[in-house]
C-alpha cells in the first residue's frame, strides 16, 4: 500500500491547473491568509499569461471553498467560519470511524507494517507542518485499507482543509510523541480485526480534536462565541 499525496504539476500540466495547484497550496498552508485579496493581474503577470487561466483557477478554488468571489470579479481568500469548521469536522467524524472499521476487515500484514512505520515518525521532533503531514499520511493510509476509493478521496480533501485550520489553531513549536499512543492503539485494533474498537478509538480522537480546535480558533479570534452558539443551535435543530 502506497499513500498517494496527489498529482504534482509538470511541463504538460495546463497553466490554469498549475496556477490552481500553486495557489491552493499557499492557501492551505496559510501563506495566503484568510481575507487576503487576490490580484489577478499580478498573478497573470507572474505566469506570463492572460487573465483567462487565472479566472479558471479562481473558479476551481471557489468550488473548493478556499476563495470567495467578490462583486465586479474580485477574489479573496475565504475566511474561516463556524459553518466551514462544522462541515469539515462533521465529515471527518462520519468518515474516520467508518474507514477505521473497514480497515479492520481488509488490512493486510503489509498495510499494518506501513501504518506502524508512520506512527513511529511521531517519535521524532516535528513542528506542526510536519506533524500534520504525518497525520494526513496515517489517516489516508487507513482510508486506503478500507478499499473504498471514495473514502480515500474524501479523506485526502478533508485533511487538506484541516491543515489550513490547524495552522491557525496550533503553535509551531517542535513536539515529540504527539498522539502516538492513541494511534498505536488504533493500529492494534485494526490488526486484531476489531472494527468496533477501531471505530470507537477514531471517534473519540476526532471528538477531542474537534473540541480543542474550536476552542483554539475562538481563543485566537478566528471564531466568536456567538458564531459557535448560533452554529450549535442550528446543529441541534438539524438533529
Amino acid at each position: 500500500m502506497t499513500v498517494d499525496t496527489g498529482p504534482a504539476p509538470n511541463a504538460h500540466t495546463p497553466v490554469s491547473e498549475r496556477i490552481y495547484l500553486a495557489l491552493r497550496q499557499k492557501i492551505v498552508r496559510c501563506e495566503l491568509a484568510p481575507g487576503t485579496t487576490l490580484d489577478t493581474n499580478a498573478i497573470a503577470r507572474d505566469y506570463d499569461v492572460s487573465k483567462t487561466p487565472v479566472r479558471d483557477a479562481m473558479q476551481k478554488l471557489a468550488a473548493d471553498g478556499l476563495v470567495t468571489i467578490l462583486p465586479r470579479s474580485g477574489y479573496r481568500v475565504a475566511t474561516i467560519t463556524f459553518q466551514a469548521v462544522h462541515e469539515i469536522l462533521d465529515l471527518r467524524a462520519a468518515i474516520g470511524p467508518h474507514a477505521a472499521r473497514q480497515a479492520a476487515r481488509y488490512a493486510t500484514p503489509a498495510d499494518i507494517a506501513e501504518l506502524r512505520e508512520i506512527v513511529a515518525e511521531y517519535a521524532t521532533p516535528l513542528d506542526i507542518g510536519a506533524m500534520q503531514q504525518v497525520a494526513r499520511r496515517f489517516h489516508v493510509a487507513i482510508a486506503q485499507c478500507s478499499r473504498n476509493k471514495r473514502v480515500v478521496a474524501l479523506s485526502e480533501t478533508l485533511f487538506d482543509e484541516l491543515e489550513r485550520l490547524l495552522r491557525f489553531a496550533i503553535d509551531f513549536s517542535v513536539k515529540i510523541g504527539e498522539h502516538s499512543d492513541e494511534h498505536t492503539a488504533l493500529v492494534d485494533a485494526i490488526e486484531a480485526g476489531d472494527g468496533e474498537r477501531a471505530a470507537a478509538i477514531e471517534a473519540e480522537h476526532i471528538k477531542s480534536s474537534r473540541a480543542f480546535l474550536i476552542e483554539r480558533l475562538m481563543t485566537l479570534g478566528y471564531l466568536s462565541a456567538g458564531e459557535v452558539q448560533i452554529g450549535n443551535a442550528a446543529r441541534g435543530m438539524d438533529e
